[in-house]
Parts: structure tokens; sequence; C-alpha cells
């Protein structure tokens, strides 16, 4: 798999300023900042979100985990091409975790975050029991998903099939033969491994896992668009179809 420059610059663009702003204006709008805090980033996938997080929201620590291991030089690598830093900061780290199993002592962080994490995850459930154990009492979580996998992109196909909906419309067996060994839209990733890892996850689902784990949602936002639906889906769920993704702030309880 190759990433060509425009790519690679795009990728962080997404991932340094969009998602990282994100999530520290969504956070900001409740009058709370990450500045001198532990946070914890579940999913933190190439490190490029927490580089964001680290130099703008400028936690005390803030540690990355990921069932993969980061390369931290291609990350100071691209932190230098694009400009923004020519160090990685002293209180940004990475450890490799388990599916269900964060390396971390109860109750050691304030903020735990995760983008486009949950789509992912085969047991949201455990994860989330993890997430409560790791969390301060007080502490809180954001939490965003984006595609659910019922909505229009909800497949990660984009880059392979025009239209809506092309999950939904072809066979999983279809998908994986057509996209075999393709890039993913993670450029770590191959698309039909990354296909393969979706958990079809529904928003009603995700929130009953968080209320399996005693956490309660304090502020939702959906993300959604107008979409066209095809007559082969108009039976399905409009919620299902229409809600593309979500993010949440939500407290142990």
């Amino acid at each position: 798999m190759t990433t060509t420059a425009d790519g690679a610059t795009r990728w962080f663009k997404e991932h340094y300023e969009d998602a990282a702003d994100e999530i520290l204006s969504f956070l900001s709008g409740d009058g709370i900042a990450l500045e001198g805090r532990r946070v914890a980033d579940i999913g933190c996938g190439d490190g490029i979100i927490d580089l964001g997080l680290a130099l703008k929201g400028r936690p005390e620590e803030l540690v990355g985990f990921d069932l993969m291991d980061i390369d931290a030089g291609a990350l100071l690598r691209a932190a230098r091409a694009a400009g923004v830093a020519s160090e990685l900061p002293a209180g940004l780290r990475f450890e490799r975790s388990q599916p269900t199993a964060i390396p971390a002592p109860d109750g050691y962080f304030d903020a735990v975050v995760t983008w486009s994490v949950f789509e992912h995850v085969d047991d949201p459930v455990a994860l989330l029991a993890e997430v409560r154990r790791v969390i301060k009492p007080d502490g809180y979580l954001f939490l965003q998903l984006w595609p659910f996998y019922d909505s229009e992109h909800g497949g990660h196909l984009w880059p392979h099939y025009e239209g809506p909906f092309p999950h939904l419309l072809r066979t999983d067996e279809q998908i994986l033969n057509e996209v075999e060994g393709r890039q993913g839209t993670d450029p770590r990733r191959s698309a039909d491994d990354e296909y393969r890892s979706l958990n079809k996850i529904t928003p009603d689902e995700l929130h009953r896992a968080l209320l399996a784990n005693r956490f309660a949602v304090a502020k939702l936002k959906l993300i959604a668009q107008a979409v066209h639906i095809p007559p082969e889906l108009s039976h399905r769920s409009l919620t299902d179809l229409g809600v593309g993704g979500i993010e949440l702030l939500a407290n142990p309880v």
C-alpha cells in the first residue's frame, strides 16, 4: 500500500487540525479543558490526533493506546514536515494495549478520548468496562464514532465505489473480493482488512454499552446530512440509515 504526498498531507490535516480541534472545541463548550490533566486516547492509531491534543490542549500527560505499535519516529517526521513541532511533547507517550485491556492503574485518568474507533471494536461493552476502570470517578469520556455501519459511508468504501450504501447493496463476499489488496481509508490497513474489522454497531447499541458500564451521556451531537436512500433499502430504519456518526460526552455515575 502506498500513500501519495498529497494524501499524507491531507491525512495529517484531518487529524492534527480537524479531529483534535473538534475534540477540544466539543469539550470547551462545557468549560472542560485538558490543560494540566492526565488524558488517555483509546485507539490512537498513528498518534497524529494526540500530537494535536498535546500541543494545543497542553495536558500534563497524554497516553495513546492502540492494538498496534505506534511509530513515534514517523510521527515526529510528520510533525516536522508539517512545521508544527521539532520534537514530540514531553508529556506525550504511547503504549500498546489489548482489545479489552488497557495497561493503566484504576482511576488514573482525568479524561479519556476516542475518535473513530468504536465501529471497529469486537466487544464494545468489555472495552468500555476498561475505560470505566481507568477513569477517575469525576472524570469524563469523549467518544466520537463515525461512520455507523448502516449509514451511507458505513463500510469505509468511499474510495472504491460511487454512490451511497455500497456495503448494504452487495454481499460481504463481493466486497472483499473487489477490494482485496487495495488501501483502506486508514493508510495503515488494507481495505479488506478494514472492512472485516467493522462491528456493525448501531447508535442504540452503543448507548446500551455505555449504560451497562455506568456512563451517563451528558452531551450529544448527531452527525448527519441529507442522503439519497436506494429503493432496496427503503424498508430499513431511518435512524440507522440517516445517522452517520455521533459525538458524546459521558460521565461515570
